[in-house]
């Protein structure tokens, strides 16, 4: 059966950049839930004194504003940076177009970060280091704790209005309601500029500068959105001036036929002699005719401003998605599975 791309695909489409998703929680979390509490913290300083330094985390602990009980318990969860291959197998998420950049695993008490290269989201790299850090600490809070700072945490999230944040929650709407607060934990805590002074509190055991990290956060969201607004508004342009240049075509070859046409029947009048009744209604109907001619002129030089216009787009599309790409790449994710199905011939 043939199929037919839908206006403005084909070498004008534009690429979508993956949805951002900070966490995934793996392993045994549908059988566990939530119920990895107490980690020994005698474990814990075993772990964190055996660590081998890194200096990525070391920066990501510096940029996201941790404190030093924050880089603590990150250690503690052994934290590991995968390239997007090996971390497919770490943090594996089944959805096409979600980046899954980092997750923290209930079944062994890890952390997997996605080891961002790309200059333009290496801001990102931070953040989800101290997102997957709180989950890390949120699994070692006892109950009677996890119900106060949940109710802080409530408290917060209703006073929230940025719809980025709220955004942030849609890929979690499945989740309990536990789930869903260690996942406002983590996030109002890495992202939320304003949080309850209880609730900020807690933060402050683990950041000594918790505003850095969201700084970095909302840079990352920024750029993004920046890049996918010029992808929607180049991508809305290109389809404009195509059905311009379309309709302008049609027009322009309809009225030259029309020219054409009348051009060969005024000279093979003119070979008649007294078909014209004077010499005025010669020049008359001829001057008429040049003046169709410089009309028609006229059009041909703005439709093909017209067309260098939405080459110029193509090529400004071109150029965009080639970024889109490289991000989408350096978050993992395969581009060409975003992209439509190609025309039949």
């Amino acid at each position: 059966m043939k199929r037919y791309l839908a206006p403005g695909l084909g070498r004008r489409v534009g690429i979508a950049i993956a949805v951002i998703s900070l966490v995934a929680q793996v392993g045994a979390l549908s059988m566990l839930g939530w119920g990895f509490l107490n980690v020994s913290s005698v474990r814990d300083w075993l772990t964190v004194g055996k660590a081998v330094e890194n200096a990525r985390i070391e920066e990501y602990v510096a940029r996201a504003g941790l404190s030093s009980a924050g880089r603590f318990y990150l250690l503690a969860a052994r934290p590991t940076l995968h390239s997007p291959d090996t971390f497919d197998e770490s943090c594996p998420h089944p959805e096409a177009g979600i980046a899954v950049l980092g997750c923290y695993s209930v079944s062994n008490d890890t952390i997997h970060l996605l080891d961002i290269t790309d200059d333009v989201l290496t801001t990102l790299a931070p953040v989800v280091a101290a997102h997957e850090a709180l989950h890390a600490i949120w699994a070692r809070l006892d109950p009677v704790e996890r119900a106060t700072i949940s109710a802080e945490i409530e408290k917060s999230f209703t006073s929230i209005s940025d719809p980025a944040i709220l955004g942030r929650l849609a890929p979690y709407e499945n989740l309990t309601s536990d789930q869903r607060v260690a996942e406002l934990f983590a996030i109002l805590g890495t992202e939320s500029a304003t949080v309850t002074p209880a609730l900020e509190e807690v933060y402050a055991r683990y950041f000594d500068n918790r505003q850095s990290c969201v700084e970095l956060a909302v840079s990352s969201a920024n750029t993004i959105s920046e890049i996918s607004n010029s992808i929607q508004s180049v991508g809305g342009q290109i389809l404009a001036v195509e059905t311009r240049v379309k309709d302008g075509l049609a027009t322009y070859a309809s009225e030259k036929r029309t020219l054409l046409a009348d051009i060969d029947s005024f000279n093979a009048h003119a070979k008649v002699p007294g078909y014209f009744p004077s010499s005025s209604d010669f020049t008359r109907e001829r001057n008429s005719l040049e003046l169709r001619q410089t009309k028609l002129e006229n059009t041909r030089i703005a439709l093909n401003e017209l067309i260098a216009r939405y080459n110029s787009l193509v090529e400004k599309m071109s150029l965009l998605n080639a970024r889109a790409t490289r991000l989408n790449t350096a978050l993992g994710i395969d581009a060409s599975a975003m992209l439509p199905v190609p025309a039949e011939p």
